[in-house]
């Protein structure tokens, strides 16, 4: 069979989560008869560094088409000259701003083009709202718009077309490269650095955000305490609001149990030293891969009920879920966990499998090529 040739167009290389997961799609492509380019559709100026190296180490060698300006009346024509030059079956682009070249362009060129969003959307304030609507009208002309979670599909719909889902829109889960992740014996220095002693360790790994939730868990916490006073709630992660959670921590007198342990670059590691993995978010979660991550390496998780969470964890099958914003109910949920040894065994396995059925970098690439087949072949 010849192998597809498909043209994979994204705004920019820039440091996000769309664009890094390309470097996981891009190996797992390898194993099926799809060739894929990599496009950047901004101009190269905006790529970042790490994201090019995550590329480059993934034997990713973008190029990029320096079209800056949704106005520039030179984009659509270069376009749909890039696509017949290159002699692509397909487009699929990811992000906003190439879907609104890309599908016009395709046209043109007679090929069938796909638009993936990547976001949990709303009603963004001004352009921003604009610009969105724009790629929403574009890509719903286009031949099928895919949404990596339910929660994606419904607020776009919500927010650009009354609340009404076009027929060609569809969810199709991102994957990710979850053969590192795997259940294991604890590293004991890894549970130190964690904070970890003879009591239970539960591990947060997240940005430190408003949106992640974590003073949540931190109003929590006391609560956990009064059921496990020797609990250790390990904060995985930094970021902007780490002096204010910080500052939370020591008003509320828990720095001896609510332990700051930075960045790390070994979370096989980490999720292997944890007895429950919580992930609190509050909102804007669209598929967290940390949750990926721990239902690979076989973690208890309780986590919010909001977004794309439910789209990973099924409740009380993979993993148990809480209401956002609640903090009795998380410490309810992790209390639950802490005290059955044994519901968090029965929820490691299911999780480890739908982690690599569902959410695996594999899986996404060879349904990704159904579709792309029955595109151009609908497309002939």
């Amino acid at each position: 069979m010849k192998p597809l040739r498909v043209l994979t167009l994204i705004d920019g290389f820039r440091m996000g989560g769309a664009e890094t997961l390309l470097a996981p799609l891009a190996v797992a492509m390898r194993e099926t008869d799809v060739e894929m380019d990599f496009v950047g559709l901004d101009d190269a100026s905006v790529n970042a560094e790490k994201t090019m190296t995550i590329l480059s180490e993934a034997g990713v060698h973008p190029r990029s088409l320096g079209i800056t300006r949704l106005l520039d009346p030179t984009g659509i024509p270069r376009l749909a000259r890039e696509i017949r030059s290159g002699g692509y079956d397909l487009v699929h682009t990811h992000l906003e701003m190439s879907a609104t070249f890309a599908v016009p362009a395709a046209k043109l060129a007679g090929r069938p083009v796909v638009c993936t969003f990547h976001h949990v959307t709303e009603r963004w304030p001004g352009r921003e709202y604009w610009r969105e609507h724009l790629a929403t009208e574009a890509a719903t002309r286009g031949d099928r718009v895919l949404f990596v979670s339910e929660a994606s599909r419904v607020s776009w719909a919500q927010v650009h077309r009354r609340g009404r889902v076009a027929d060609n829109w569809d969810v199709l889960h991102n994957g990710i490269d979850v053969s590192n992740f795997r259940p294991g014996e604890p590293d004991p220095a890894v549970r130190r650095e964690l904070g970890g002693g003879p009591g239970p360790l539960v591990v947060l790994p997240a940005a430190f955000r408003d949106f992640k939730g974590i003073p949540v868990a931190i109003q929590a916490w006391p609560q956990v305490l009064q059921k496990h006073p020797d609990a250790i709630l390990s904060l995985v992660g930094g970021g902007p609001d780490e002096a204010e959670f910080r500052r939370q921590v020591d008003t509320a007198g828990l720095t001896d149990s609510v332990i700051f342990t930075g960045v790390r670059s070994d979370m096989p590691q980490v999720y292997r030293a944890a007895d429950v993995v919580l992930l609190p978010s509050i909102y804007g979660e669209n598929l967290p891969t940390v949750l990926i991550e721990a239902s690979a390496s076989g973690k208890a998780i309780a986590a919010s009920r909001i977004g794309g969470i439910p789209d990973i964890i099924v409740d009380g099958s993979t993993g148990l879920l809480f209401e956002p914003k609640d903090p009795a109910a998380l410490a309810t949920t992790v209390i639950r966990l802490l005290d059955d040894p044994q519901l968090r065994t029965s929820l490691g396995e299911p999780a480890i499998e739908r982690a690599h059925t569902e959410f695996s970098a594999t899986t996404w690439a060879h349904r990704l090529q159904d579709l792309y087949l029955e595109l151009i072949e609908k497309k002939r």
